[in-house]
């Protein structure tokens, strides 16, 4: 063979090469879409069971901003006998109420308080509270989704961010149980954990690495989508997960992805409404 003859024949293999590559990646990248598709499907029928039934046997919620309103850094006292962790089985709660201080809201965006947010208004915690036999005056157990992302009041970080990538983080779910008689007696606002002392039991890309009833990661990226209506000029609550409906319902707003880190492959934005049974 001459070298113009090698060399045509180099070229057109390498085309022949070429477009074989092509066809592969192209294939792989449409499995890679439609597994993102099955586990996006599978994974929201599993959230939508499961809150739906936390909900329905709950006896009431209360929604909250954001974790740092549930924080007892300093100037709390765990309850005698019991474990600040949430998860313990002798978790009895604090021995005084957490402070509370109104949250920011559309007519005053100044500071974020600790107390519940009111009907018309979202945030990334709710609490599910259920009662003993009925009883509102005992609580044996509580069921919490969160999303642990802070946003400074009014500021333009967290979830008021423009980049996804800033407002995308893990929801996921703690199961509260108060075992000891006494301690049922103590109100829901002593009762309330501490987010920050829930064990982490995830590694950085949100995937659990200890099997857990109790500390769940649901979804390992997720942008809230429930907002409040802000005034002109003013950045309040943006992109948050759990919006209150008059005080009866929770709306469930959110925008999951699967393959986060593959560019974000495949994302699904879902809506739902739970209502404790009261």
């Amino acid at each position: 063979m001459t070298l113009v003859e090698i060399l045509i024949a180099a070229s057109l293999g390498l085309i022949v090469v070429t477009g074989g590559l092509r066809f592969v990646i192209q294939t792989l990248k449409s499995y890679q879409y439609e597994t993102g598709k099955l586990l996006v499907n599978r994974d929201i029928r599993q959230f939508t069971a499961q809150m739906i039934d936390d909900a329905t046997y709950a006896n009431s919620f209360m929604i909250f901003d954001q974790t740092s309103n549930l924080s007892r850094a300093s100037g709390y006292t765990v309850a005698s006998g019991g474990n600040a962790n949430p998860l313990h089985a002798s978790y009895k709660g604090y021995t005084t109420d957490l402070t509370t201080t109104e949250p920011e809201d559309t007519a005053t965006p100044v500071v974020v308080g600790t107390t519940k947010v009111e009907s018309g208004l979202p945030g990334d915690v709710v609490v599910f509270i259920y009662n003993v036999d009925g009883d509102n005056t005992k609580i044996y157990q509580m069921i919490i989704y969160y999303r642990v992302i802070t946003t400074t009041a009014n500021g333009t970080n967290g979830t008021n961010s423009t980049t996804v990538a800033d407002r995308t983080k893990s929801l996921r779910r703690i199961k509260v149980s108060i075992t000891d008689t006494t301690a049922q007696t103590a109100g829901i606002w002593k009762l309330l954990p501490d987010l920050a002392n829930v064990p982490i039991t995830n590694n950085a890309a949100g995937v659990p690495q200890t099997a857990s009833a109790n500390n769940a990661t649901i979804f390992g990226y997720v942008d809230g989508q429930a907002n409040d209506i802000v005034p002109t000029g003013s950045v309040n609550r943006r992109n948050k997960m759990f919006y209150n409906m008059n005080n009866a319902s929770v709306l469930i707003r959110g925008r999951i992805y699967e393959n986060y880190t593959a560019q974000r492959l495949v994302k699904s934005t879902y809506n739902f409404t739970v209502s404790p049974r009261g």
